[in-house]
């Protein structure tokens, strides 16, 4: 059973992460972010304040890094892994449209330097073709 030093300390944690997000909810992300903060460093493992300060953070890269500890802890936490897979679609995409750019620039390489060789040929050719009809 439970010591109730415990069951307190508990109840004061809900309340501080209940207060966070109403924090968040009233567009007070600094102050949230202070409270998470200070319940992420008591307890790692706080998947209640890794998520909620997943949407008190200023940037998309500091999200994902909070989702990713959501389902660090949980990784069937469904609410987390959909969020991180928005986040990601759009680098998913440019990671995408990298290859193929990098496909479309190797070819047009070789290409290029297929046609080189053919006009180094050519040039060779009507110089020897000239050289044979002199001498």
């Amino acid at each position: 059973m439970s010591e109730p030093t415990d069951d307190a300390s508990r109840s004061e944690r809900v309340d501080r992460l209940l207060d966070a997000i109403e924090h968040v909810k009233e567009n007070r992300s600094e102050h949230a972010r202070a409270i998470l903060r200070d319940l992420i460093r008591e307890d790692v493992d706080s998947e209640h304040a890794w998520l909620w300060m997943s949407v008190a953070v200023d940037s998309l890269d500091q999200s994902s890094i909070c989702l990713d500890n959501v389902l660090r802890v949980n990784p069937k936490n469904s609410a987390a892994a959909s969020a991180l897979y928005r986040i990601r679609i759009p680098e998913m995409q440019m990671t995408e449209r990298r290859a193929r750019l990098r496909l479309t620039r190797d070819i047009a390489f070789s290409a290029l330097w297929g046609m080189i060789l053919l006009i180094l040929l050519a040039s060779f050719a009507t110089f020897m073709s000239i050289a044979a009809s002199q001498g």
